[in-house]
């Protein structure tokens, strides 16, 4: 009794097998709704020595592909053949197949009466304004209640095989299809792609402008190495709208020779950036060897990545290289920190390793996971994460060379500075030297006229006393005449000497010269003189012809008080604080000034010469005449 129950259930089984098998082996066309994805719905078979041709394949075992994809890619090499079986339950008799990206192939329909194939020639491309380009499709018919088989036979090899994905949809949806198929998925991936490769953009245009303007070649490198990367994660969003067999053919090489000369330029970058060939010449060697092994792993892995055959094992190497190179920058990491300190070093290793940090869940999630959502793919997101950590370290890097700037323009300054000082010294030298020459000179020719014209105006004086003593009792005026000019002329050589002479360029100078005037003047005239000096005069420098305007200023003060003053006493006071200035004081009659300047011009002299220097003259009528002398540039 138990044996047969057995033998019914067995039976039941196998029967419910058989017919879930033949349930699957139809797809209904009357159930779909727009489109339907149809990839592990399908039948496939692979010809590993291509001996047979699409007539033959017919008889022959076709598989569903389970849960890995149809093709392998360590077998890539022969021909591969699908069947696509449907049935059609709806009143649709008209269907579209759309196989994939860059996908080339030959559909045929089976006359099952005749066990022969028809080759059909409805493929056609429909321009989607969504993506901005042509969508290849093959029309097929499947009257309603009936059932066909297709074959197919698409063209794969190492750039097709991972973009095959067929789609069964309804004609006049080729627009849905499109948006949710190509757009919605990738939406949260687009938007963001965007805003980052903007962000990468700016960065690039930034230090593109400022290598132009100063050509140093950190910033080529640094230029380099965001254009690698923009460029890489460009090409990345525009696999999702290309359909073209032409863009993918170069899909593998574009990708690791962007990925690797983008590793490269940071490297050269930060070698640079540091200056480890002059600090630390050892680790300079450590990054040269990581660079040549890329150059050289390039050189030989993108030919063996271009066959079919080794293409599976060309993946696999890139990978490990990536893995290798991920590890090996955690050695530099470590050695930039154990050999160089500095701010710029501390930001170049955050950078570093944040963005290692970020790619090597980027790698693991690109190639090993298998998460897919409605809002974003394993792929995509692993493209995010790996751009993000790029974006994280070249603002993180962008800090490290802003302070490099900002560092480079102080040294600048400070350079710019300590020339101009150099130069500042030298010019005042010259000065000196100018200076010095001049007073030189003014020594030179105040030595010569009193050497020369001095001791032949005394020489003239003295003959022409001789001549008066030899003749007491003959007067004459040409012999008073000459003696009067002389001592006049040696009065005037004097004063001109004094101001030529350099040692006598100070305040003191001039206060102890003018004293010794004023006193000599006076001397032999019946006025009661008084003259106030401050106790301590400050050493200010004063001109030759500064001091020459001074003197002659006050004699014409003096000359004024003993010809039109009758005055008996003279008061002189000299001031130092706030100003320099003299007053000079008679109880004589006085004077009208304006009238006196109407006719005279000893005053416009006295206005005239004290106003070069910056001075003041002022008057006052007051029980005599008070006259003050300013000059405000001598404090």
């Amino acid at each position: 009794m138990l044996l047969k129950r057995l033998i019914i259930a067995a039976a039941f089984l196998l029967c419910g097998g058989l017919l879930i098998a033949q349930s699957t082996t139809y797809i209904d066309l009357g159930k779909i709704k727009g489109y339907d994805t149809v990839l592990k719905r399908l039948t496939y078979y692979t010809d590993s020595g291509t001996t047979i041709t699409v007539n033959d394949v017919t008889k022959k075992t076709f598989q569903y592909p389970g849960v890995i994809f149809p093709f392998n890619p360590q077998q890539l090499e022969g021909r591969h053949f699908v069947k696509l079986s449907v049935t059609n339950s709806g009143t649709q008799d008209s269907f579209l197949l759309y196989l994939g990206r860059a996908q080339q192939y030959s559909m045929y329909e089976l006359n099952e009466s005749q066990s022969s194939l028809t080759k059909l020639n409805s493929s056609f491309h429909y321009y989607s304004d969504a993506i901005f380009n042509d969508v290849p499709y093959t029309l097929f018919t499947v009257p309603p209640g009936a059932s066909k088989t297709f074959f197919i036979q698409p063209d794969i090899d190492f750039y097709t095989w991972h973009l095959f994905d067929p789609v069964v949809l309804i004609p006049d949806e080729q627009d849905a299809f499109v948006f949710n198929h190509f757009l919605k998925p990738n939406r949260l991936y687009i938007s963001v792609t965007l805003v980052l490769l903007g962000v990468m953009l700016s960065m690039f245009s930034y230090y593109f402008a400022i290598y132009l303007r100063t050509f140093i070649r950190e910033y080529l490198y640094y230029t380099l190495a965001m254009f690698s990367f923009f460029t890489y994660f460009s090409l990345r969003l525009l696999d999702s709208f290309m359909f073209s067999r032409n863009y993918f053919f170069f899909y593998d090489s574009k990708f690791q020779i962007l990925q690797l000369s983008g590793s490269i330029f940071v490297l050269l970058f930060i070698a640079s950036f540091l200056q480890l060939k002059t600090v630390s010449p050892v680790l300079l060697k450590y990054f040269r060897v990581i660079i040549y092994i890329q150059i050289i792993f390039l050189l030989i892995n993108i030919p063996l990545t271009y066959t079919n055959r080794y293409h599976y094992d060309g993946i696999i190497g890139f990978n490990l290289m990536r893995a290798f190179l991920f590890l090996y920058c955690f050695f530099l990491i470590y050695s930039l920190l154990k050999k160089i300190k500095s701010k710029e070093n501390l930001r170049i290793v955050i950078g570093s390793i944040i963005s290692i940090l970020m790619f090597f869940p980027a790698l693991y999630i690109d190639q090993w996971s298998q998460f897919d959502s409605n809002v974003i793919g394993h792929r995509e997101l692993a493209l995010l994460i790996f751009m993000a950590g790029i974006v994280l370290q070249m603002m993180i890097y962008m800090q490290a060379v802003a302070y490099r700037s900002r560092t480079r323009k102080v040294l600048g300054l400070q350079t710019v500075e300590k020339l101009q000082l150099e130069n500042d010294r030298k010019e005042l030298e010259k000065f000196k030297a100018v200076i010095g020459a001049k007073e030189h000179e003014r020594n030179r020719i105040s030595q010569e006229i009193h050497d020369d014209i001095g001791s032949g105006l005394t020489s003239i004086r003295l003959l022409s006393e001789i001549a008066k003593t030899k003749n007491p009792g003959v007067t004459s005026k040409e012999l008073e005449k000459i003696s009067e000019t002389s001592n006049i002329l040696i009065d005037k050589m004097n004063e001109i000497i004094w101001s030529l002479n350099s040692r006598n360029d100070s305040l003191p100078d001039l206060i102890a010269y003018l004293r010794h005037l004023i006193v000599e003047y006076f001397d032999p005239m019946p006025i009661q003189l008084s003259i106030a000096i401050p106790d301590q005069i400050p050493e200010s420098e004063v001109d030759g012809k500064t001091r020459r305007n001074i003197v002659l200023c006050v004699k014409e003060v003096l000359h004024n008080i003993m010809k039109h003053s009758q005055a008996t006493e003279v008061q002189i006071q000299f001031e130092t604080n706030p100003c320099f200035s003299i007053s000079i004081y008679d109880n004589g009659v006085g004077f009208d000034p304006s009238v006196i300047e109407t006719f005279k011009n000893g005053l416009h002299n006295l206005h005239h010469r004290i106003g070069l220097h910056g001075g003041t003259c002022d008057i006052i009528n007051h029980n005599g005449t008070s006259i003050l002398l300013k000059l405000p540039a001598l404090h």
